[in-house]
């Protein structure tokens, strides 16, 4: 997989989707992270970048705002990766502007071979800013990929 792929790829994880309006601000950041996940995964347009980006605070958003147009197209909407579940395992309160959120995100991407499926486990940092949460970073922590009926030689 080659480099801009893999970064693209990587991205396209951070990514939290759901209305096309824009971030919750309802206050809740779990709620937001769930709603850009769910919008990462349905990105269709070059477009939909500022949406996106509209879930992201600091040099994250930058690096999204940065990325020419092939590699946004490439990361999201190229990829051959279908949402699965959400499952959010911790939430810390580390102030009182201030979120870490641990998740798995499941779903199944062809570009690893047919029936592949990925389970990644993230940590999410979000912030309270101007009253609403954005995601300041995301770390990837452990990812396994699942092959069904993958034949295997000892």
């Amino acid at each position: 997989m080659s480099k801009i792929l893999r970064l693209a790829f990587i991205a396209a994880l951070i990514m939290v989707a759901a209305c096309s309006k824009g971030p919750d601000v309802s206050g809740d950041p779990k709620k937001m992270l769930e709603s850009y996940i769910e919008k990462s995964f349905s990105i269709r347009s070059v477009d939909d970048r500022k949406d996106l980006a509209q879930y992201l605070s600091g040099e994250t958003q930058r690096k999204l705002l940065a990325w020419s147009d092939d590699q946004f197209r490439l990361a999201f909407i190229e990829t051959k990766r279908v949402f699965q579940k959400l499952l959010v395992r911790e939430i810390k309160k580390l102030s009182a502007a201030e979120v870490s959120i641990t998740y798995e995100l499941v779903y199944l991407d062809q570009n690893r071979g047919k029936d592949a499926k990925v389970t990644s486990k993230k940590l999410a940092s979000l912030l309270l800013q101007d009253s609403k949460w954005t995601i300041s970073e995301v770390k990837n922590i452990k990812e396994v990929v699942e092959y069904r009926n993958e034949m295997s030689l000892p």
